[in-house]
């Protein structure tokens, strides 16, 4: 019996030190590298890089309505609210904002004026440089309602960047939305997305 017990003890002592020999000498398995695709807007008026597993939308009708020519990427995975990175020209005609400053100004504060609320938080405007041109970044956390059409109290903490360029003719906007839990996860595809744009203007 003592030496059935024996036997068995050095088999198991045997087997986990293969296993872990296994263990340590097979690689860790590495996440295929994001990639990436080139992408040019109607008339030129910007390019960038975009993720290529992401979801691309754009409505050419309203860009041309609105004069604000816009691509929106959503990410493969979300949670509750979309993970999207937006790329925009606002064109000098369009009636949405007076300018790249009025774009800014209603963007560092709710509709009540108020930077700080039991909802939302609001940052100061920095100045920043984005391809060697004098550009504004805008951050803020907003909770949301998930269904405001009903009487649902569910809700979620949006985190957002906004790098506003002005141009000679308009100006750019690039926006960041994502659920606080996975802005980190996926803020390098917007820096990414952001260092590879190119405005015509």
């Amino acid at each position: 019996m003592n030496k059935l017990f024996l036997t068995l003890v050095a088999f198991t002592f045997m087997a986990g030190n293969a296993c872990a020999a296994g263990a340590k000498s097979s690689p860790k398995a590495k996440a295929p590298a994001q990639q990436y695709k080139s992408y040019a807007m109607d008339k030129d008026y910007f390019t960038c890089s975009v993720p290529g597993d992401w979801n691309l939308k754009r409505d050419a009708e309203n860009d041309e309505e609105y004069k604000i020519y816009e691509i929106q990427l959503v990410a493969p995975k979300s949670e509750k609210t979309p993970t999207s990175i937006f790329v925009s020209y606002y064109a000098k005609d369009s009636d949405d904002f007076a300018g790249y400053q009025d774009f800014v100004n209603r963007n560092i504060k709710n509709v009540a004026g108020e930077t700080k609320s039991s909802r939302e938080s609001y940052e100061p405007p920095k100045k920043i440089k984005m391809g060697g041109r004098e550009a504004f970044e805008l951050n803020c956390e907003r909770m949301v309602y998930l269904h405001p059409e009903s009487k649902s109290d569910e809700s979620v903490l949006l985190k957002e960047k906004h790098y506003v360029l002005p141009a000679k003719e308009g100006f750019y906007v690039l926006h960041f939305t994502a659920a606080k839990t996975l802005f980190a996860q996926y803020a390098p595809v917007f820096e990414k997305v952001a260092k590879s744009f190119k405005p015509k203007f």
